[in-house]
């Protein structure tokens, strides 16, 4: 629980923002709170909540954001939200496209049967105001009244009309047209809407001379509800509306929207109220109350004509506009779109299903390969997600099965190939670790059985300095006291580098310490080295070495040397002098001993014994510190004592390597015979 609550408050203090956030968030709602139970309705905790509630909209939208990246991990997941988007949204969007047609569709056919209707109810209307005044025209006025009372098609609709008449010796009108003029501005004949005060009229004028005939179809409730009663639509006329409401090519109807107070209107054209007189207020809201759904439905759609004149004057009304308000049932549009024949509405239907059959079956059959392909890579990505999670917990032998030939199998086997690389690139880290810590080892092996780098045996000081150019030196040097002012230095150098090389230093550095103990010194010790190399089975054996025995009592030194480097020796004058002594290296057949030289070592000599790495070290460009230059480092400070004489060579040396890697082991001794003190 401990750990639990430690990791819950590093991770929530990585987040220093949110905590600000939701510490200014909690006093707001603690605020709102208790503001509201002081004073509910105040202003201040209206402020309040609104703040809150702006405030909850962050968190609120985290939480979403949050919630969909944990929905979402899972790629089959995501596969499968892809698929719905891209293969259900066009379901979706086609079903909005098809009830917007729908609605278009069925409105317009609508709209066609209304306008049909109302020509073919004016064509009669025309045919009897022709035939009356005929009638009239011939001076037999009873019978063109005759012709225009009752009958036709309006009567068999249960249609109103009023007629007209008029000739030059008097006018004669229906009971109900009262009050109307007469057209006389009529030419032949023409037949459409007027307009008289705030009434319209569906009329049909005709006109011979002096003579006159109207027939005159109220376009009021009364007619409206009888011209579509029985139908599938109801239709009501409205009139009197500016031709603005209307705009070229489209409609412009505001249905359902209440008017000013006190005004009693039941919808809006344009802004322009609708008088209830001619749609009703309950018009738009009634349904039948029996039947399905479907068969209660009921759609809004218009029918605009031309527009009408005025019955005075004849005169176009171009501001004025006369339209049909339709509502209408889309189960009886469709039932009267495919006839009345029942077998051709089952014909209709038997090919809607198997259409409908065959799109789904290929849907299904879409459907079925796409979740093939969404589980086949959900399991290939889970397989994925599992060689991952072994890998990250430590286990290298993890394989991912490759049943795939795409990509996510290409990615599976460079998986197996990365976590194989991985495990071999751990085990060959972990070997050289381990040559490492063994070359390590060998390294402070070598260095213990080096000795100290400052001896002193009676007025003989040495001053030694060892750098090896890898982790494991071929250099070695040794001082044998043997006495007081008496003792032996040794100094080789392995060819090569590395742990073999050190392990031969170290087998020399044995023989040569039982050498000098069995009492063997100069070119017989060498010659006894040589020979045990020569007995050993080594690839690789070669060694250049020295020896030098100084007495300090008889004040001379002997060198003996197999293919090492010459030695230098300075005397108490400050005099350099190269010892040198021409042989092969240990590890030769030697034609002849090895040589040795005695040379006088006063008071006030020194002897600088070294391995090829110091005249072999070179600068940048290549160039070698050398002998001539080792010799003038020398004379250059001869006045120092031993230590600061070393000091000063080895300084040289790294001025002028210029911290360039040494191409080889460094070995440095100086062996210096001191005055005797008093």
């Amino acid at each position: 629980m401990a750990e639990v609550g430690s990791g819950s408050r590093s991770a929530f203090s990585r987040h220093p923002v949110w905590t600000g956030y939701l510490a200014v968030l909690g006093a707001l709602v603690v605020a709102a709170l208790v503001v509201g139970l002081a004073a509910p309705g105040s202003e201040a905790a209206q402020v309040l909540v609104v703040f809150a509630v702006v405030g909850v909209v962050p968190l609120v939208f985290s939480a979403m954001r949050l919630l969909w990246r944990r929905l979402t991990y899972r790629v089959g997941v995501r596969l499968f939200i892809s698929y719905l988007l891209i293969g259900l949204t066009p379901f979706a969007l086609f079903a909005g496209l098809a009830l917007v047609v729908g609605y278009v569709l069925v409105g317009q056919y609508a709209a066609t049967r209304v306008g049909n209707e109302m020509d073919r109810v004016s064509t009669a209307m025309a045919v009897r105001a022709g035939a009356a005044v005929r009638e009239l025209a011939e001076g037999r006025v009873a019978h063109a009244r005759e012709l225009l009372v009752g009958g036709g098609t309006a009567a068999e609709l249960g249609l109103r009309e009023e007629w007209l008449l008029a000739d030059a010796s008097g006018e004669w009108r229906s009971p109900g047209a009262t009050g109307l003029p007469v057209p006389h501005w009529s030419g032949d004949s023409w037949r459409g809407q007027v307009v008289h005060g705030g009434s319209a009229f569906l009329a049909a004028v005709d006109r011979r001379g002096r003579a006159v005939a109207a027939v005159l179809l109220p376009l009021d409730i009364a007619n409206a509800a009888a011209f579509g009663r029985g139908r599938w639509y109801e239709v009501r006329f409205v009139t009197g509306v500016k031709a603005a409401a209307v705009a070229a090519g489209g409609r412009n109807v505001t249905i359902g929207v209440p008017g000013e107070p006190g005004e009693r209107s039941t919808f809006r054209i344009d802004g322009q109220a609708v008088p209830e007189t001619q749609v009703e207020r309950e018009w738009l809201s009634a349904r039948p109350l029996e039947g399905s759904r479907w068969q209660r439905a009921r759609l809004v759609w218009i029918w605009t004509g031309k527009a009408p004149r005025a019955l005075d004057t004849g005169e176009e009304l171009k501001n004025a506009l006369s339209l049909a308000l339709i509502k209408l049932s889309p189960r009886g549009a469709i039932e009267d779109l495919f006839g009345p024949s029942e077998t051709v509405g089952n014909e209709a239907k038997t090919m809607l299903l198997i259409l409908g059959a065959v799109f789904g079956s290929i849907y299904l059959v879409a459907v079925s390969f796409a979740a093939g392909m969404i589980l086949a890579i959900a399991r290939a990505t889970a397989r994925l997600t599992r060689g991952e999670r072994a890998v990250a917990r430590g286990d290298l032998e993890t394989r991912i099965p490759v049943k795939r030939r795409d990509q996510l199998g290409d990615l599976a086997v460079s998986f197996n190939a990365m976590t194989e690389s991985v495990r071999t690139m751990l085990a060959q880290v972990a070997e050289k670790e381990r040559m490492a810590r063994e070359i390590e080892l060998a390294r402070e092996i070598q260095e213990s059985l080096l000795p100290p780098s400052e001896l002193s045996t009676g007025p003989l000081s040495v001053w030694a300095h060892f750098r090896p150019a890898a982790e494991v030196g071929g250099d070695y040097f040794d001082l044998f006291t043997l006495a007081p002012g008496r003792l032996v230095v040794s100094i080789g150098d392995v060819a090569g580098h590395g742990l073999p090389t050190g392990l031969l230093m170290a087998m020399v550095k044995a023989a040569v310490a039982a050498l000098i103990e069995e009492g063997y010194r100069g070119g017989e010790l060498l010659s006894k080295l040589n020979h045990l190399l020569l007995g050993q089975s080594l690839k690789q054996r070669m060694v250049s070495f020295a020896l030098a025995e100084v007495d300090a009592a008889r004040r001379e030194v002997k060198i003996a040397s197999a293919g090492h480097q010459p030695g230098v020796l300075l005397d108490a004058d400050g005099a350099v002098e190269e010892v040198l002594l021409s042989s092969l290296p240990l590890g030769h057949r030697w034609p002849d001993p090895a040589p040795e030289r005695k040379l006088s070592f006063p008071t006030g000599s020194r002897l600088l014994l070294y391995s090829d790495g110091l005249v072999e070290a070179h600068d940048e460009a290549g160039n070698p510190f050398g002998y001539e230059r080792l010799q003038a480092a020398l004379l250059r400070h001869r006045e120092a004592d031993g230590p600061k004489l070393l000091g000063a060579l080895l300084a040289e040396l790294d001025r002028h390597t210029a911290g360039h890697p040494l191409a080889d082991d460094l070995t440095v001794v100086l062996v210096e015979h001191r005055p005797t003190p008093g």
